[in-house]
């Protein structure tokens, strides 16, 4: 491992002085995104120093991925483009066409290069990076100067990544655990970038607390006495939710026993990634760079344990899969929550514009950072009260002696949060290869969020819909799932 970190460090400190790049008044930018956190769970309580942090900054308390799940989720956070845009029918990163120059000029890290910045990024970046971390010839990352990118998945020890091309193993010892091997790398490129005196953007990913959830060795006993959250729709049966829910069996208690010691063990694999936070905070103090860096903290998708009798997993269209946590802490922010909505797709452009750089019109997303800024005054049509959500099935999947996804689970929505609405409106699809958003769903949801919010009473086709709603809701639906570009994708 010494000489991994040697080879490493000696490897960003090339990469930076490399740089043409003069330094100046830029702020510096870190982005902190995790693995399958969810937030109506209780997923961030176990990172009490992020926590913390953050709540000095601002909050987007509506924040949702536009799909939920891993692949297609990071494609469109990396590029700022809707799932729809990278859709193949050939297999691809499930479901996503990623393997080709077109995503490759895409990736945001792009865009921040030619503002100025030095990038950096480490731990999970796709799910398929075969073409990274092939041993003969592998491509490089676009987009970052340095990087050390995870090459398998779904294991915290005896790791490979991708080391700015080269690739590395690590091991079974306590200093091999994947989280503090990706925090590691990460400082080392931090304060390489400090002593530069360059701005820099650090896009840190850790796996967790992506199963298996392995804890650090001197963290695996903690919350030993903790169970995942009996929310109301734990356990509960739907029968008027879409099949795949409403066909789920009980969930037994030995499979509730899983479902527990899972949650244990996600919420201590967290207690590295805020372990991560607090080392990042001592660098920047130390620099005196922590009021000229930007920290924002959020997740691919959410969780659920034992919701709706599933088990364990994401997939589906409902908060606990789709609400992830938005907070950000930096100069020139309005503290405190803020309402409007905003999704993944939007990241990548928020970040761009708090590089000082302007929205490139092939993004689908918009950026918000005007309305987070103190001085913001941004019109009210510039704010926004609805995202879209795309979903492509993977297949018979199956957690715990239950079916988690189906091939009839491919499906499209919007959620709805205003002053005077708070929906979720889904339409359910048959045939994941031969389906086009223009033709008609076959099963259909909604849900009035703000009196059901566990999404546990089907209001579509009942007297208690909002036909007109419904409608207008469709409508916009089959425009957002075709568009591309800045001028086609409305807010």
């Amino acid at each position: 491992m010494a000489s991994l970190a040697l080879i490493c460090l000696l490897a960003v400190t090339a990469a930076i002085a490399e740089s043409a790049v003069a330094p100046g008044t830029k702020p510096n930018i870190i982005l902190l995104f995790n693995d399958d956190q969810d937030i109506t769970l209780g997923g961030t309580t176990p990172m009490a120093f992020t926590e913390k942090l953050m709540s000095t900054g601002a909050t987007v308390d509506n924040f949702f991925v536009n799909t939920p799940v891993c692949c297609p989720s990071r494609t469109t956070m990396l590029t700022g483009g809707y799932p729809h845009n990278w859709h193949t029918t050939t297999g691809g990163c499930m479901h996503m066409d990623t393997d080709n120059d077109r995503f490759r000029k895409s990736i945001f890290g792009l865009n921040l290069q030619s503002l100025g910045y030095t990038t950096g990024q480490f731990g999970k970046l796709l799910n398929g990076m075969k073409e990274y971390c092939s041993e003969k010839d592998p491509l490089r990352l676009p987009g970052f100067d340095s990087y050390l990118t995870m090459c398998n998945y779904a294991r915290y020890f005896e790791n490979t990544f991708s080391s700015n091309g080269t690739l590395y193993k690590t091991g079974t010892k306590p200093e091999d655990y994947l989280t503090s091997v990706i925090g590691n790398h990460s400082l080392d490129f931090i304060e390489a970038s400090l002593q530069a005196g360059r701005p820099f953007f650090a896009y840190i990913s850790p796996h967790a607390p992506h199963v298996p959830a392995t804890p650090a060795p001197w963290y695996a006993d903690k919350f030993s006495d903790m169970k995942a959250p009996r929310t109301p729709n734990y356990n509960y049966s739907a029968t008027d939710h879409h099949y795949v829910i409403r066909s789920q069996p009980i969930l037994t208690s030995d499979e509730g026993d899983i479902s527990d010691a899972l949650f244990r063990d996600r919420w201590r694999s967290l207690l590295s990634v805020d372990d991560i936070t607090k080392d990042v905070v001592s660098l920047l103090e130390k620099y005196d760079q922590a009021d000229n860096t930007y920290i924002l903290w959020t997740s691919d998708h959410g969780y659920q344990l034992g919701q709706f009798r599933l088990p364990s997993c994401k997939l589906q269209p409902y908060d606990h899969d789709l609400k992830v946590p938005f907070r950000i802490k930096g100069p020139g922010l309005k503290q405190g929550s803020h309402s409007f909505v905003a999704s993944i797709v939007d990241v990548a452009p928020t970040i761009i514009e708090l590089g000082g750089g302007t929205v490139p019109e092939e993004m689908d997303g918009h950026s918000f950072a005007s309305l987070l800024m103190s001085d913001s005054s941004a019109p009210k049509d510039e704010t926004r009260d609805r995202m879209t959500i795309e979903y492509w099935t993977l297949g018979n999947v199956i957690r715990n002696h239950h079916y988690i996804d189906m091939p009839n689970n491919t499906y499209i929505g919007i959620r709805l949060v205003n002053d005077t609405h708070n929906y979720l409106y889904v339409e359910y699809y048959q045939d994941v290869k031969e389906m086009k958003f223009t033709d008609k769903g076959f099963e259909f949801e909604l849900f009035d969020v703000s009196k059901d919010p566990y999404q546990m009473k089907n209001l579509y086709g009942t007297p208690e819909a909002d036909d007109q709603l419904v409608t207008e809701l469709h409508e916009y639906l089959h425009k957002q799932v075709v568009c591309k570009g800045q001028k086609e994708c409305k807010l």
